[in-house]
């Protein structure tokens, strides 16, 4: 896959997890790089799960959430996600993607970045 210089390049950012690690979002991948921003971690859904677990071989999940960290690990209990799937650090990664409404809160969306780091797919749900 080339460059498209139509889409916005990705500036990178390192996000810390709930467990505690850090993870990137915009450098190279192997995977696309799928980021869901849901402020509040109880809209997280059935749904959502199956689509994780049936792309987790092409696709490197991302939840972003202005939740309390204790209801994003009853989440994580309830659904056996790893903790490195999900960050309560949102204040950064909302302002570079523009992702907070006029209130300053987290909007719910669904991003996708390529393995060019690449904005393929950006809606605000």
């Amino acid at each position: 896959m080339s460059i498209s210089m139509h889409r916005p390049i990705v500036s990178a950012i390192a996000i810390e997890m709930l467990s505690g690690k850090t993870r990137l979002i915009g450098i190279p991948k192997q995977r696309v790089q799928v980021i869901m921003t849901l402020p509040d971690i109880s809209e997280f859904n059935d749904e959502l799960y199956e689509a994780i677990e049936f792309f987790k071989d092409r696709a490197e999940p991302f939840i972003i959430t202005s939740s309390s960290k204790k209801k994003c690990t009853s989440l994580i209990e309830k659904y056996q996600l790893r903790e490195n799937l999900v960050s309560t650090e949102y204040k950064d990664f909302s302002k570079i993607f523009t992702m907070m409404d006029e209130n300053k809160n987290l909007k719910k969306s669904l991003m996708i970045i390529d393995t060019n780091c690449q904005i393929t797919h950006k809606d605000i749900l």
